[in-house]
């Protein structure tokens, strides 16, 4: 208290000496407003509480600063990810903390899930700060609205000095952060890094402002505060990473809705123009529900060799706009499905329902993971079927069941090559370890070879005698499906394909070639 008295005195005795050197007009000039800011100055640069000879602490914000995203969405996520039936609960919760503040819904979830440090996304720009202020012999402090749970480990694995952080009742945000700050370091005795317009209440109070990713009408607000004020890059959210997010070179699969028409032979533009509108519905639901998807994965995406980069898992998407964002895609595309007809919409709900149970709990499951994908892949002809009211075949559909199934088991199989390469047991977040490799390729064989199988059994049918005029060619088929499913089955178990097979084959020359060989067989033989 001493030193803050001491500090104040110096400051008037400052000021009383400028006007003594004759400087009094130029303080009138201002109406005396100037006189109050330079002597706040002084008083900042003067205090010396909680600052040490290297200079003031350093004290970092966490949602949107050090942390590209919202801990307590990102918490929330992680909640259903390892429970799914809190997708039911948090309602509940958030509920109940409209009555005892947002501060019990932060330690609620944060008692219920951890956020490790190392599953975290965090800015380089911020943490090179970090570096720098530790480098300088100064003391670096984490101020955030996250619960103290999840702050307090972040600061041990920085080397922080400490954390002030929400402690269940309070929730530390805006003016009641700024507080608790001077109440420790003093008026002016800290710097501080933010990114949002609630962090002006700390601002005012610190020596010096460092902003996060700000927009240009924040920035002039804090410059005004603070003329010497840095700026440093925050995650960048654009529509490209928003599209990216989006995955849209996914919905080249829902091509498959085709299928049944060109198997029918159909040439009606009408029945195309109906396919065409469910392709687009079912591209909008799956790219809501690849959002989710991702929502669910992150602390395993980020420790994927590519996944880290998606937007999400990066930071360079807001957590609480993707949310929104999935509710929205998902809903439109079943209003569309259901616009179309009540059998397209209930088969696209079909589609919706199994990928989001994929989402929540198949996907940690010992190979039921690869039979719901082959089932995902099904469902997209059925919707095409139904769509154009074309009747599929037992034969039409297991034949598709049993090729998507060997191109499910090569995504695991893939995945799994690349761990045994790299030394590690297990993938991050499935149920399989990597001495299951040669059993993986054993029924991606199997599978590849029970889909020619049923085509096989199909040509026979009494039905493709009546839709081609040469059925007989269409035996020639045969070892070209053979040669393209058993080739993506090889590549699986060295490892050299992409995450997913389907995108790989679209991509490879010979999956090309033998594509267009199929095609061709099927145009002689009608």
């Amino acid at each position: 208290m001493g030193s803050g008295f001491a500090s104040l005195a110096h400051g008037r005795w400052l000021v009383a000496q400028c006007n003594f050197a004759g400087v009094r007009s130029t303080i009138r000039g201002f109406s005396g407003i100037r006189q109050q800011e330079r002597g706040k100055r002084i008083m900042k640069a003067g205090s010396s509480k909680g600052q040490g000879r290297s200079g003031p602490p350093l004290v970092v914000d966490l949602d949107g600063s050090l942390v590209n995203g919202d801990l307590l969405v990102e918490g929330a996520a992680r909640l259903v990810a390892a429970s799914p039936r809190h997708v039911f609960l948090l309602p509940l919760w958030l509920l109940a903390s409209l009555a005892k503040g947002r501060a019990a819904l932060k330690r609620r979830i944060a008692q219920a899930v951890p956020l490790p440090p190392q599953t975290l996304a965090l800015n380089p720009a911020v943490l090179e700060e970090i570096a720098a202020a530790k480098a300088a012999g100064r003391q670096v402090w984490l101020a955030t609205a996250a619960d103290e749970l999840v702050a307090a480990p972040l600061a041990e694995e920085l080397g922080a000095a400490g954390c002030i952080a929400s402690d269940g009742r309070v929730n530390l945000a805006g003016r009641a952060k700024g507080a608790a700050l001077a109440e420790r370091f003093g008026e002016g005795g800290f710097d501080y890094i933010g990114n949002e317009r609630r962090d002006m209440q700390v601002w005012k109070r610190a020596r010096r402002a460092i902003g996060v990713g700000l927009s240009g009408a924040l920035r002039r607000k804090v410059l005004a505060l603070d003329g010497e004020a840095r700026f440093l890059p925050g995650a960048g959210v654009g529509a490209r990473d928003c599209l990216r997010a989006l995955r849209p070179h996914q919905w080249v699969k829902n091509l498959l809705v085709f299928m049944p028409l060109i198997a029918a032979h159909e040439v009606e533009a009408a029945s195309y123009l109906a396919v065409a509108g469910a392709f687009a519905a079912l591209s909008v639901c799956a790219s809501g529900g690849y959002l989710f998807n991702d929502l669910l994965d992150l602390p395993h995406d980020r420790q994927h060799a590519t996944k880290r980069h998606r937007p999400l898992a990066a930071g360079r998407m807001p957590l609480p706009g993707a949310i929104c964002l999935s509710g929205a895609l998902m809903a439109g595309g079943l209003a569309l499905a259901f616009w179309l007809s009540i059998g397209t919409g209930l088969c696209l709900l079909l589609y919706l329902a199994a990928s989001l149970s994929y989402s929540l709990w198949l996907k940690r499951k010992l190979f039921v993971d690869v039979i719901a994908l082959a089932i995902l892949y099904a469902v997209r002809v059925l919707i095409g079927g139904v769509a154009a009211s074309v009747p599929l075949s037992p034969w039409f559909l297991a034949f598709f069941l049993f090729a998507f199934l060997a191109l499910a088991v090569a995504k695991r199989q893939n995945e799994l090559r690349k761990l045994h390469r790299v030394g590690k047991s297990a993938p991050s977040g499935r149920a399989y370890l990597s001495e299951d490799l040669a059993t993986m390729a054993g029924f991606g064989a199997a599978s590849a070879f029970a889909s020619a199988l049923v085509f096989a059994l199909y040509i026979q049918a009494p039905k493709v005698h009546e839709l081609y005029a040469h059925p007989d060619r269409l035996w020639l088929i045969f070892p070209l499906l053979i040669y393209g499913l058993g080739r993506i089955t090889l590549q699986a178990n060295r490892g050299v394909i992409d995450d997913d097979p389907v995108l790989f084959a679209l991509a490879d020359r010979a999956s090309w070639l033998t594509g267009l060989g199929i095609l061709a067989i099927f145009a002689a033989a009608v």
